[in-house]
C-alpha cells in the first residue's frame, strides 16, 4: 500500500503584524474586539490578540488587531503560477517510529525513518510544476529538516518557504479568509467573521487607510513586530510600496527591507520580558534576487517530530519536561515550552520583534509596510499592510 501526501483544508498558522498597527485590524474598533479580550484559552476562530503594554488587561492583552491573523492567501507553492485557494496544511502519515525524544531531542536522537513506512515523493499542488526549491539547507529549513532536499523523504519541497517570495499570492496584503468565493468549498477561511468592516473574501489591497501613527526617518534603523498563533514554519519577510500605488507583489518586491540588529521575542508589550538572538537569514535564492529574509525563531515542539520531521533548536534552552510534554491546546498555567511548539508559553502575548533598515534611497511620503510570511509546513503566505509615514532624516 502506498502512502500519498495528504493535501488538508486547514489553516493552522495565523499570524499578523502587531506593529506599527496594520490595516488588516480594522474589526479592532467594533465588539467584540473592543472590549475584554477573554481569559485562555481564546476562542481561537475569531481572535487574534494583541500585546500591548498599559493594557487594561492583567496579561497585557488587547483585542484592538480585530481578525488581523486572518487575512493569507491559501493553496500557494512555488511550482504553480496562481495560488488554488484551497489546499492548506501539508500533512503526511507517520513516516518515523514512536522514538524517545528524551536527552538530545534536538539533535534528533533516537528518531529516524520507519523503514517500514512506505514512501512518498514531494508532489506539487500543480501538474506541471514550473519551479523548484533553492531553500536546501538544513540550517535554514523549519521541519523535517533531516530530509535530503528533494529526496523522497523531503514532502515540503514546494511550500513557500522553499523559495522565499516566489509563491504566487491572492493579494499582497492578504485575503480575509485565505482565498476568493468560488475557490472551492468549505470553511478554508479560518472562520473569518464578517463584521461591519470586511467579510471573508476581501482583499486587503482593497481595505481602507488606517493611519498608524507611525513616522519613520530615511537611513534609520526601526523597530517593527508580530505575533505568531501557530506553528507552520517557514521564514517572513518586511517591504514598503508608496500608499499612492496598487498594492500588488510587483510593488512591495521593488521595495525589500533588510534586517539589522538582534531580533528578539518579547513577552506582554513594550517593557515586557525579552530574549534577544542573532536571527538566521536567507539571502541565496529568493525573490526579488538577493532580498533578506528572516528565518521564524520558533521551532515545532518535539511531540511533532514523529509527524513532521525534526525542526530546528529554540533560542531559548528547553527544560526537560517540555521535552517530554504535548503543550498544545494547554492553557499558560500548564505549558513547559517556553521558545518552541504549537502553545509556547502564554502564546497570545509574545511577538517576534525585529528591527528593519529604511534605505536612504526611499523618497520622503506616505508608504505602506507589507508584511509576508511564507510557510513551510503549509501551502499558505500570510501577510499584513500597515500605514507609515516615512520624513527626511
Amino acid at each position: 500500500m502506498m502512502m500519498m501526501l495528504i493535501f488538508v483544508e486547514e489553516t493552522a498558522a495565523h499570524g499578523a503584524v502587531s506593529y506599527p498597527p496594520p490595516r488588516n485590524g480594522i474589526d479592532g474598533s467594533v465588539a467584540p474586539w473592543n472590549g475584554t479580550v477573554p481569559d485562555y484559552p481564546l476562542p481561537f476562530e475569531f481572535w487574534c490578540a494583541k500585546p500591548m503594554a498599559g493594557s487594561t488587561d492583567p496579561r497585557n492583552l488587547t483585542g484592538s488587531n480585530g481578525q488581523a491573523c486572518f487575512w493569507f492567501s491559501n493553496g500557494c507553492d512555488i511550482s504553480c503560477d496562481e495560488c488554488d485557494g484551497q489546499t492548506g496544511q501539508l500533512v503526511h502519515p507517520k513516516f518515523v517510529s514512536d522514538a524517545d525524544v528524551t536527552g538530545d531531542w534536538w539533535t534528533g536522537k533516537g528518531i529516524g525513518p520507519d523503514p517500514t513506512a512506505p514512501k512518498a515523493k514531494p508532489r506539487s499542488i500543480c501538474a506541471n510544476p514550473k519551479r523548484n526549491a533553492t531553500i536546501c539547507d538544513p540550517k535554514l529549513r523549519t521541519v523535517n529538516t533531516n530530509a535530503e532536499c528533494g529526496s523522497e523523504e523531503d514532502f515540503y519541497y514546494f511550500a513557500p518557504w522553499r523559495a522565499p517570495g516566489t509563491a504566487p499570492v491572492i493579494d499582497a496584503c492578504g485575503v480575509a479568509g485565505g482565498r476568493l468565493p468560488g475557490q472551492g468549498p468549505g470553511s478554508a477561511g479560518a472562520d473569518y467573521q464578517e463584521t461591519i468592516h470586511a467579510k471573508r473574501g476581501d482583499r486587503g489591497s482593497k481595505l481602507p487607510k488606517q493611519p498608524s501613527g507611525t513616522e519613520w526617518k530615511v537611513g534609520t534603523a526601526v523597530e517593527v513586530g508580530w505575533t505568531v498563533k501557530a506553528f507552520h514554519g517557514g521564514g517572513y519577510q518586511y517591504r514598503l510600496c508608496p500608499a499612492d500605488s496598487d498594492l500588488t507583489e510587483k510593488c512591495f518586491q521593488s521595495h525589500p527591507l533588510d534586517f539589522i540588529g538582534q531580533s528578539s521575542l518579547r513577552w506582554g508589550g513594550l517593557g515586557g520580558k525579552q530574549i534577544f538572538f542573532n536571527a538566521t537569514y536567507a539571502t541565496e535564492g529568493t525573490s526579488p534576487a538577493g532580498s533578506m529574509w528572516a528565518k521564524t525563531p520558533i521551532p515545532r515542539g518535539p511531540w511533532g517530530f514523529p509527524y513532521n520531521g525534526l525542526s530546528f533548536e529554540p533560542i531559548c534552552k528547553e527544560s526537560a519536561a517540555c521535552a517530554n510534554s504535548n503543550d498544545t491546546h494547554k492553557k499558560p498555567s500548564q505549558m513547559t515550552c517556553m521558545c518552541s511548539g504549537d502553545g509556547i508559553g502564554d502564546l497570545p502575548t509574545l511577538e517576534i520583534i525585529d528591527q528593519v533598515m529604511i534605505p536612504n534611497t526611499i523618497t520622503p511620503g506616505e508608504w505602506v509596510l507589507g508584511w509576508r510570511w511564507d510557510c513551510e509546513e503549509s501551502t499558505q503566505v500570510w501577510a499584513s499592510c500597515s500605514d507609515v509615514t516615512i520624513v527626511k532624516n
